[in-house]
């Protein structure tokens, strides 16, 4: 089964943690049930990409966006 791709802001010191759910801004959530304009909460992280900031859930790959200013 492929993972549908979700990109959310990441910012500096940011946390996610392995069998926790992580609090992130979606930019472009499929679901209805997701605004894509507040933070929103994933389901039990899987895997996480410390270089990258990316993520996995079971049912979504989230991608980080580096905000720079």
């Amino acid at each position: 089964m492929d993972k549908k791709i979700v990109h959310y802001h990441a910012f500096m010191g940011e946390s996610i943690v392995v069998g926790h759910p992580a609090l992130i801004y979606p930019l472009d959530h499929p679901s209805p049930d997701v605004s894509n304009t507040k933070m929103a909460i994933t389901s039990l992280v899987i895997s996480v990409d410390r270089e990258t900031g990316d993520f996995e859930t079971e049912n979504t790959r989230y991608v980080a966006l580096v905000e720079v200013t």
